[in-house]
């Protein structure tokens, strides 16, 4: 054999020992992962067999008498640890036997709770995952995932629903599995059927026929059955007297489980998705002779308070009926008996309401929180309490009007950056296309009466309620930007149907209870804290059930809580709000009304709602007014405005709430907060030629002071004798005036009494003192409109101001008046519209005060102008000034 041949054989035999050690690493490897991964299966079911066999061993002991309904009542208990209600459910049950259920009643149940109930030996496993898929599909709640077997053992044994789900899961499976082993299949489905919780206190299949009906079992239609098997998922949720519509469409969806299981054929699930709903209140059934129960409870002191305190034990700690009212728990609130007496004694009061115009009451709510933890010190949900029926003051979500513009335009304008109290907007009529295509032309509530106001700051426009700089300060922010704050930062449930212009005045909807915990974010320097009302749940035998965590978030900078909290300042110190104030403490609040849809209602006046938030450190109310309903277009508001009745209930209540503690008559500045010097017209620094009376000084956090200056006054050479015609430079004797500058200001538009005196001069001074418009004499007006009449003009020289008495009475609600003047020597004629429409003489400067006029005759005439679209009517007659020197 060659030396190359035997080379070339070692080399083989070496790539072949590589390979032959590659694979073995290979396969090592392998196999250490396969180890690790057996061992982590290992311990994954040896740990789940503990933690099962654990679960197990912890099983609520087997007692068959649960399963018949024994029963003792739980105690609530108010902040103080003193006892203010029993809850137990002894009368609201009518139990009905096996045989009298009708076999309409008993196959719905199945088929939307437990289709194989029949089948299996107490959990069906297909119906889980089954259950998981309907949700995944159609994000409905179709049908729970478990048995109806698993539900009685979780209603009649489970005491801790806050006992982790999978230990809490296991245990309710052994019960079942021992209910199973312990009945028959007609002996379970009565129990559950008898002890099933289907809302407004009613607990059983027959009680629930009742209350919702006024009917028994047998006397029930499938569309009624269909709605009494839909509730068990979420009685709260699908009552159809809080919330018909989500009632009606769970309904529907039980009618199509009903019809796919051949209990209903195809056209009666047509016919009856299509039945309204024909409920009966509690009364007319007790008036049938109806053994009904009157209440879920006895010796309910605050019974809109206790009925929240059920609702947060369901829905927020996922505690059923059955344990709250017949489960022996001592239940430990924060309720403050001083406050909550004090609210329902402003109820009970008719004189802090409105007169109704029949027999339907103006209804009302209310919310108390504590400012800095979210407590839930008192809650009032109407003027007259119904057993677990509405609890306005949580389930009722009313349009906010102008309550909202804090919490949807300026918070988050301060938090952005940018903008602070001084920063201007102007307060002149505006137009914006809507959702639809359409136009939108934001008013003030004032417009009419007390006209526009002009160049304005961000504390003028909250003081004063301005709508219109809302509007454009959200157009400038962003609708998205301010959408975006009220729902992640506030936890507003806004939708996407609210994200419009017309969100910035309160065109969403909102409980007083979600809108109090909005401004104790202020009040608590912009930590958001969830209300709440339950501390602690005991069991009989003193076990911890729940135990309230506090959950706090930083959502806006401290400045920006700051900056908002000294605005609303000015609401109660001299704004709309100025009855809310309570001696030495530092109240914040707004007012909020809103405004009757004129598609509906035309040119009435009135209000669907009215609100107040108000604010101290300690403590945060809101109160809502307003009809429930408005069925015939007569169910409104006449002369009710946040400043009224709601401001006097909050005060009533407030005032109460205070008593006997610390005046806190101040909040401490954070860092961050500065005072600027600036120019109140334009919300940038003064320039030199910027009046006195516009310099003004305010806060403004750091990051948003502003460096520009102000450019938006000019000087302009007049006429020494007509300071409202503008001359060239070279004109002898001109004198210079300081005006604004707002050329995309509506020229049709009277300007705002302290902004007057700088209203640049139109007419130029030409070879022929001319208009450049043309207009030289008054205008034909609209016909339509009243004409009126003026007498001979009186003269004061001193001031050089006319007074032109007018004749002619008018409605000065539809009416503003219009002064024509024509000056000698010119071809054009001036337009000056009174301050004071309800005026008989109008008075008008004819120059500055100490300046000469030029001789010769002066004409004036006057006009009706419309308010609601400043349509100007026909002209008076002319009455004439003569001047000499």
């Amino acid at each position: 054999m060659s030396n190359a041949n035997l080379g070339n054989r070692n080399k083989d035999n070496k790539n072949r020992r590589i390979r032959s050690m590659k694979k073995g690493k290979k396969r090592m490897l392998f196999k250490r992962v396969l180890q690790v991964i057996l061992a982590i299966v290992i311990l994954g079911f040896v740990s789940l067999g503990a933690y099962t066999i654990v679960a197990i061993a912890q099983t609520p002991d087997w007692d068959p008498t649960l399963l018949a309904g024994q029963k003792e009542s739980s105690i609530v208990f108010d902040k103080d640890g003193q006892p203010v209600a029993q809850l137990h459910a002894s009368e609201n049950r009518l139990s009905v036997e096996y045989e009298d259920i009708p076999q309409l009643v008993k196959d719905t149940f199945i088929a939307v709770e437990d289709k194989r109930f029949f089948e299996h030996h107490g959990f069906d496993i297909i119906r889980i995952m089954k259950s998981a898929l309907d949700i995944v599909k159609s994000g409905e709640v179709v049908s729970g995932g478990s048995t109806i077997t698993i539900q009685l053992a979780k209603n009649a044994f489970i005491e801790d629903p806050t006992a982790l789900r999978l230990s809490r899961k296991i245990q309710e499976l052994v019960l079942a599995l021992q209910i199973e082993r312990a009945y028959t299949k007609e002996e379970i489905l009565t129990f559950y059927l008898n002890r099933i919780y289907l809302g407004q206190s009613s607990f059983g299949i027959r009680t629930a026929a009742q209350t919702y009906f006024g009917k028994e079992l047998d006397e029930l239609n499938p569309a009624e059955v269909a709605l009494l098997a839909g509730l068990p998922q979420a009685p709260s949720a699908y009552d159809p007297y809080i919330n018909p519509d989500k009632a009606k469409t769970r309904r529907n969806i039980v009618l199509s489980v009903m019809k796919d299981a051949g209990i209903i054929t195809e056209s009666e699930f047509e016919q009856y998705k299509e039945e309204p709903f024909t409920f009966v209140e509690q009364v007319k059934a007790k008036e049938a002779k109806v053994e009904l129960p009157t209440a879920s409870t006895r010796n309910k002191k605050h019974p809109y308070y206790v009925d929240y305190v059920i609702n947060e034990l369901q829905d927020k700690y996922d505690l059923s009926a059955e344990q709250i009212f017949n489960g022996g728990l001592k239940i430990y609130t924060t309720l403050d008996t001083k406050i909550q007496a004090a609210a329902e004694k402003a109820f009970a009061n008719p004189a802090n309401f409105p007169k109704s115009v029949d027999e339907i009451p103006v209804q009302g709510a209310m919310t108390v929180l504590e400012s800095e933890t979210g407590a839930i010190s008192a809650m009032v949900g109407g003027r007259e309490y119904t057993p677990m029926g509405l609890n306005r003051a949580w389930q009722s979500k009313r349009q906010p009007g102008s309550t909202a513009k804090p919490l949807i335009v300026y918070a988050p304008a301060l938090e952005h950056g940018g903008y602070y109290p001084g920063s201007v907007f102007d307060d002149m009529p505006v137009k914006y296309k809507d959702g639809t295509g359409g136009i939108w032309a934001p008013e003030n509530y004032d417009t009419q009466t007390t006209g526009w106001r002009g160049l304005i700051t961000m504390r003028e426009a909250i003081r004063y309620s301005v709508n219109v700089y809302a509007v454009k300060l959200m157009h400038a922010l962003g609708v998205d930007y301010a959408w975006q704050f009220g729902k992640n930062n506030l936890g507003l449930d806004l939708k996407e149907s609210d994200k419009y212009l017309s969100m910035s005045l309160g065109t969403f909807q909102i409980s007083t209870l979600e809108m109090a915990s909005c401004y104790a974010t202020f009040a608590n320097n912009g930590v958001r804290n969830e209300p709440y009302s339950v501390v602690k749940v005991e069991t009989r035998d003193g076990k911890t059930l729940v135990e309230y965590t506090p959950s706090s978030q930083r959502v806006m900078k401290e400045t920006t809580a700051y900056i908002m909290n000294d605005l609303l300042r000015s609401v109660v110190t001299s704004g709309t709000g100025t009855r809310a104030s309570l001696g030495n403490w530092y109240i914040c609040g707004k007012t909020g009304t809103t405004s009757l849809d004129p598609d509906i209602y035309g040119n009435r006046t009135g209000n669907p709602d009215a609100w107040f938030a108000g604010y101290s450190p300690k403590y945060v109310g809101v109160v809502w007014m307003g009809y429930d309903k408005d069925p015939d277009k007569n169910h409104y508001l006449r002369r009710v405005y946040g400043s009224s009745y709601p401001t006097t209930i909050w005060k009533e209540v407030m005032t109460v709430a205070h008593e006997g503690l610390q005046v806190q008559s101040s909040i401490p500045r954070p860092k961050g907060i500065t005072t600027v010097t600036f120019d109140r017209k334009s919300g940038l620094l003064p320039s030199s030629l910027t009046p006195d009376e516009f310099i003004s000084t305010e806060i403004c956090a750091v990051d948003s002071v502003p460096t520009s200056v102000s450019d938006i006054w000019i000087e302009v050479k007049v006429d020494p004798n007509n300071p409202d015609l503008i001359v060239s430079d070279d004109t002898p004797d001109a004198v210079t005036r300081i005006c604004l500058n707002l050329p995309d200001r509506p020229e049709d538009v009277p300007w705002p009494k302290d902004e007057l005196p700088y209203k640049p001069p139109s007419a130029h001074n030409a070879d022929k003192e001319s208009d450049p418009t043309g207009i030289t004499t008054p205008p034909a007006g609209d016909s339509s409109i009243p004409q009126i009449s003026i007498s001979a003009p009186v003269y004061n020289s001193n001031t050089t101001v006319v007074n032109v008495p007018v004749l002619t009475e008018y409605d000065p609600g539809e009416y503003s008046l219009i002064l024509y003047i024509k000056r000698p020597g010119v071809d054009y004629v001036e337009t000056f519209q009174p301050e004071d429409n309800r005026t008989k003489s109008i008075s008008y400067r004819l120059a500055s005060s100490g300046s000469q006029l030029k001789p010769g005759s002066y004409t004036f005439w006057a006009a009706l102008m419309r308010n609601d679209s400043f349509t100007i009517g026909p002209p008076s007659n002319p009455v004439t000034l003569n001047l000499t020197n």
